[in-house]
């Protein structure tokens, strides 16, 4: 080999690659740094297991949405590694996927290499994303596809090729795949071509035809998947409906609150004067909470910097491509509108689709005020506080502040040494539930348990609880008439202790 030759990348190949990389190397740490799963993780890895111990069919009856189960499976099957490393492996690469489609989505919009290497930092340091990476969820392989499907309807919305219709179609149901919302977007976002004034009126309305046929045409095989794989699809669809039936009567108190809602929120008195206003006001408080929640999930960088972008008017995309993403983002605030207003609680977890649309403008923020502050001969204090806003916002999405959780590490490890191996075991830990496999239905722990085990469980059971307020009266009574005896404690570096008992005769 020519010792003069060095292998040359394109810069979009390299952009890309190192996207790839670090990504990867972020979620291997983010792992390594965290010992213990989250509670969704176990649902997923149950679900698995069930999969492949019962059957498709019965990996569906534990748990609606179990595509991403069957992929951690299959990985575990092929790969040869535990269910938990396989599933972190799965996440490792939608997260990379994310992050790549992420730089894909700005590089067809932008002009200038820099803004596609801002996109990369952007996509890597961004707080309410990157906080997940020790997390097992679906949300981030609903998100890289996403983006994927974005991008196509933008080229779609160019070129009119079939190539990029059957493509956005592809990656919505892959989307879906993890989160049903990709289903409602794939089905409403389609409305750009019928907004796109560089097409004619009959090109767009061809597009639009095109591309909602194949939409509807897709779902064919589907059905076809399912009624070959032994999974009841119209049983599945009830299920997945009765999750959210009880939620619905949270619609008729919003609008038409009984006087006991009433009494609860403005006090018995004021209860008398409030009368037909108190929907309103349930209403309007509900949408506050929604908009805290979008600002905590932009985050102290994100949401100034898209603030500041509006205000100064730095974002101007080109008309088709700003259709689809103000669409996305429309869409996704729809969802998260009706989600709240049903459930009445959100987290920031589920604006992640919302605020990665909102992202991509803030490479574009970025750049135009680097060449503001250059023409202004005012780099040197821009560049300072990009990067002290980048390096409080890696600090952010990479250092967890939380709760150690060693204690918990520290209490498997002597119920396993220090108790019978044949004692029934109580907990309300779910990472103790399953290291020990002492817990069957380990994925169906939660910490607010119920008061009645205390009393059902048989002389010799043992409790490892962290008191909670749900039980934490019962717990007492029990301690009080002798039936628990304290036979280890385990402190928490924050928070409550983990206490280990056994049940006897009182």
């Amino acid at each position: 080999m020519n010792p003069a030759y060095r292998p040359h990348l394109p810069p979009l190949t390299l952009i890309r690659l190192i996207t790839v990389l670090a990504s990867l190397l972020l979620s291997w740490l983010a792992v390594t740094l965290n010992a213990q799963p989250n509670t969704d993780a176990y649902i997923y890895v149950r679900t698995a297991e069930i999969a492949l111990e019962q059957g498709l069919s019965a990996a569906y009856g534990h748990y609606q949405w179990a595509h991403m189960s069957l992929v951690i499976a299959m990985i575990h099957k092929i790969t040869g590694l535990s269910m938990f490393q396989a599933a972190y492996l799965l996440n490792a690469l939608t997260f990379a996927l994310m992050s790549l489609a992420f730089v894909n989505l700005v590089a067809a919009l932008a002009p200038t290499r820099r803004v596609v290497w801002l996109a990369m930092l952007v996509i890597l340091s961004f707080p309410l994303i990157n906080e997940f990476r020790a997390y097992i969820i679906r949300d981030i392989g609903f998100l890289g596809f996403a983006l994927i499907a974005m991008l196509q309807l933008i080229h779609f919305n160019r070129t009119l090729l079939l190539r990029h219709a059957v493509l956005f179609v592809a990656a919505s149901l892959a989307a879906a795949l993890f989160r049903p919302e990709a289903l409602l977007l794939m089905y409403v976002s389609p409305v750009t071509l019928l907004m796109n004034k560089s097409l004619s009126e009959n090109n767009r309305r061809r597009g639009f035809l095109r591309l909602e046929i194949i939409a509807l045409l897709a779902i064919a095989p589907l059905l076809i998947v399912f009624a070959f794989s032994q999974v009841e699809l119209q049983q599945q669809l009830q299920n997945f409906a009765l999750i959210y039936q009880p939620f619905l009567n949270n619609l008729q108190d919003i609008f038409q609150p009984d006087a006991a809602l009433n009494a609860a929120v403005f006090g018995d008195y004021g209860a008398q004067f409030v009368g037909q206003y108190s929907g309103i006001f349930l209403f309007v408080g509900l949408l506050a909470v929604l908009l805290a929640c979008l600002i905590d999930s932009l985050g102290l960088v994100g949401a100034p910097l898209l603030a500041y972008g509006y205000l100064k008017r730095l974002v101007k995309l080109e008309h088709p491509a700003m259709n689809v993403l103000l669409i996305w983002a429309g869409t996704s605030l729809l969802i998260l509108l009706a989600f709240i207003l049903l459930t009445r609680f959100i987290t920031t977890r589920y604006a992640l689709m919302f605020c990665t649309v909102l992202l991509i403008f803030i490479p574009f923020i970025v750049d135009r005020s680097w060449r503001i502050a250059a023409a202004e001969n005012r780099i040197r204090r821009f560049a300072g506080l990009m990067i002290f806003l980048l390096l409080f916002a890696f600090i952010d999405s990479h250092i967890s502040f939380g709760d150690p959780k060693r204690h918990l590490q520290e209490a498997t490890a002597w119920i396993e040494q220090s108790t019978r191996r044949d004692a029934p075991l109580v907990t309300n830990e779910i990472y103790l539930a399953y290291e020990t496999g002492r817990v069957e239905d380990y994925d169906v722990v939660r910490r607010e348990m119920e008061p009645e085990l205390l009393m059902r469980a048989s002389p010799g059971t043992i409790f490892a609880l962290t008191p909670r307020g749900s039980f934490d009266q019962q717990l007492q009574a029990e301690i009080n008439r002798g039936a628990l005896r304290l036979i280890r404690s385990f402190s928490a570096e924050r928070g409550a202790d983990l206490l280990v008992f056994e049940k006897e005769l009182p």
